[in-house]
């Protein structure tokens, strides 16, 4: 019999998978929680960037969360996750074997081993069981362990399967450690003496099947459905929740039931309850509440998406592995390594930033001046930097960037070709994972990269709605996963929305994922600034003035000269500000004011400085009017009057500053 070796798992060098499944976009994380209901010790799956899986398995967003096999073994491995799996999806068209409890006193069941005999098998992370994988779909089922028989699932359509890199002794011998096959009528013979049928066809499932709900989803369906419904749609409910857990739904029933004005009592409800159930016909099912609820099915948890450890198994695991989450003195944590940085005090090495600004603020060309000198590994404005290779993907104006890096060399007596920095004259979608996954692929050609720059964002967002979260959190969770593979700080050059005050155009959730926030402000008075306007681990704030001046490369073939521009330091071009002291709210309007100036000295709209104002204020206690509004322009009011203000009321009702 085949022997197994509890594995260590260290997930570089140890997990394994066949080569013609890495990959596949449904590769995911996990680690071991305990369920707050039962108490038991689940693996719990996560995406590659740490958000816990969940809503409808295969649906676009659950998919697009979904990475390769190298990239979750590397989001493991930097997280400290416990392990990957891959994520079964009815296109892929494999399904997984789960044996459970199929190895007593250190050796392997010979009916198992001689099921999986011809293709990849593994050891699971317990060390009790196996998973084999074959090419071909059967229907998701289980068959639960007994104390004479070892436990039989099959996975092909939803759920996921870990991934321990444990391989059979015999795949090993046998030559199958790196192959997947057909499903073989071994196997389809075992799945109809466990189910009493042959297969159905794939993904096919009974009308008449349990969901496997827990009485909290079923409280949040009813939650949504009228208790005033009619009868016949009342009497299905309650059929149900019969059906789906027997004698305990009756509480669920009628808990439900109270709240309506047709309540008949608790005697009324066990009349029709005694009655459930004794029907020939198809049972009423969950999928009737689901329908009324206005719900998909497979929106609750599927029981399948978690194994149960054996407590066994997990004691053996515990001893074999150091704790997951072990606390540390104050000592420790504070002796830590401390952040890291790209640019010291500006870049950190994180995962994504943005550096955005008006149309023609100078945005592009201040991002090749700091990518230019992060390349070269030279000081940026004084700040130290960490020298790393760049690579800049140009998905607009390809030519003018050409003309930037000339302009930048030229200034600044280098030689272009000695920096390390590569670029892509294309527009990858980001909202499309076949794109992102060919991006990926050409970053890691590069080898090492410590900074990869995408302008814009617009051009790789295609046909996006930038302010709604259903387009844009898919674009964000993707650069996240360009990270995560490379390691690399992606910074997005982005474009400022049309008030100023409110930063960067779109979905406010983009601002939120953000390690870094860069605006880049051109003056009324044609003066230009960069601004740090987010660092999420460190202070930001910083400002640094700079001007384009234009450097000519030499002429065309009408003799006309060819420029660009450089980035060249200047002097922040601050406002005037107010000498005496200001009121707490006084002090609110001036600084969205000296913002707003920053940008025109003129024409600034009193609404919206009194509606940004009023925004910044604390909102009133319950109960009480809010009059926010009413006192930001009391304030501005007041800082328009004397002899000594430096803003003006115009006759149009707008602001200037003086």
């Amino acid at each position: 019999m085949t022997a197994v070796t509890k594995p260590s798992f260290h997930l570089r060098g140890a997990v394994k998978a066949p080569a013609e499944i890495r990959d596949l976009q449904g590769w995911l994380i996990w680690r071991i929680e305990v369920d707050p209901v039962t108490g038991q010790r689940r693996k719990m799956p996560y995406y590659a960037n740490r958000e816990k899986r969940g809503g409808r398995n295969g649906a676009p967003a659950d998919r697009g969360k979904l990475v390769t096999f190298a990239a979750a073994v590397n989001a493991a491995s930097r997280h400290g996750f416990d392990g990957v799996g891959l994520a079964l999806m009815p296109e892929f068209n494999l399904t997984v074997l789960d044996f459970d409890d199929c190895v007593a006193g250190g050796e392997l069941n010979p009916e198992v081993a001689a099921l999986v005999a011809d293709t990849y098998a593994e050891f699971s992370p317990s060390g009790t069981g196996v998973h084999a994988i074959y090419r071909g779909g059967m229907p998701n089922k289980k068959s639960h362990a007994t104390p004479d028989r070892w436990g039989f699932e099959t996975f092909h359509s939803k759920g996921f399967v870990t991934f321990s890199g444990n391989v059979l002794d015999t795949c090993a011998l046998l030559g199958t450690d790196d192959s997947i096959a057909p499903i073989t009528e071994a196997v389809r013979a075992e799945y109809t003496r466990r189910f009493g049928q042959r297969e159905r066809p794939d993904g096919a499932s009974p009308s008449s099947e349990r969901r496997g709900l827990t009485p909290e989803q079923a409280r949040e369906w009813l939650a949504k459905i009228d208790s005033d419904t009619g009868y016949d749609a009342w009497l299905r409910i309650g059929m149900a929740l019969h059906h789906e857990f027997g004698d305990e739904g009756f509480d669920l029933w009628d808990e439900w039931s109270s709240t309506g004005s047709k309540y008949p009592g608790s005697d009324g409800l066990a009349t029709h309850w005694r009655s459930f159930g004794r029907s020939d016909g198809p049972p009423v099912t969950m999928a009737s509440v689901a329908k009324l609820a206005g719900v998909s099915m497979s929106t609750a948890a599927d029981p399948l998406e978690f194994e149960i450890v054996d407590a066994a198994a997990l004691e053996a695991e515990d001893n074999a592995r150091a704790l997951k989450y072990q606390f540390r003195p104050m000592s420790d944590l504070l002796n830590s390594a401390p952040l890291r940085w790209i640019v010291k005090g500006v870049l950190p090495k994180a995962q994504l930033g943005v550096i955005y600004g008006a149309s023609g603020s100078g945005k592009s060309f201040a991002a090749l001046d700091m990518a230019m000198a992060i390349a070269r590994g030279v000081q940026w404005r004084g700040h130290r930097v960490t020298q790393c290779p760049v690579a800049y993907v140009i998905a607009e104006g390809a030519k003018g960037f050409r003309k930037r890096v000339q302009a930048y060399a030229q200034a600044n007596s280098v030689d272009p070709a000695e920096i390390p920095i590569a670029g892509l004259e294309a527009a990858p979608s980001l909202l499309d994972t076949g794109d992102t996954k060919e991006l990926i692929r050409g970053l890691k050609a590069l080898g090492e990269v410590g900074l990869v720059i995408i302008d814009t964002l617009a051009q790789v967002t295609p046909g996006a709605d930038e302010n709604t979260s259903k387009d844009m959190n898919p674009a964000i969770k993707r650069c996240q996963a360009i990270s995560e593979a490379t390691g690399a700080l992606v910074l997005l050059v982005h474009h400022a929305g049309k008030d100023a005050a409110k930063g960067a155009r779109g979905w406010s959730g983009i601002r939120a994922a953000l390690d870094v926030e860069l605006e880049v402000v051109k003056t009324e008075a044609g003066g230009r600034y960069l601004r740090l306007t987010k660092s999420k681990d460190d202070v930001d704030g910083l400002e640094w003035g700079f001007e384009l001046q234009q450097v000519t490369l030499g002429v065309d073939e009408d003799l006309d000269p060819v420029t660009s521009c450089v980035v060249v330091e200047a002097e922040v071009n601050k406002v005037k500000t107010l000498s005496r002291k200001l009121g707490p709210v006084e002090a609110i309007v001036n600084e969205v004011l000296q913002e707003f100036a920053k940008v025109q000295l003129t024409g600034i709209e009193e609404d919206a400085v009194v509606a940004e104002a009023a925004r910044r204020m604390a909102e009133p206690e319950d109960g009480k009017k809010d009059t926010r509004r009413q006192v930001a322009k009391r304030a501005l009011k007041s800082l328009c009057a004397g002899d000594t203000a430096v803003y003006e009321r115009e006759e149009d009702g707008t602001i200037s500053v003086l």
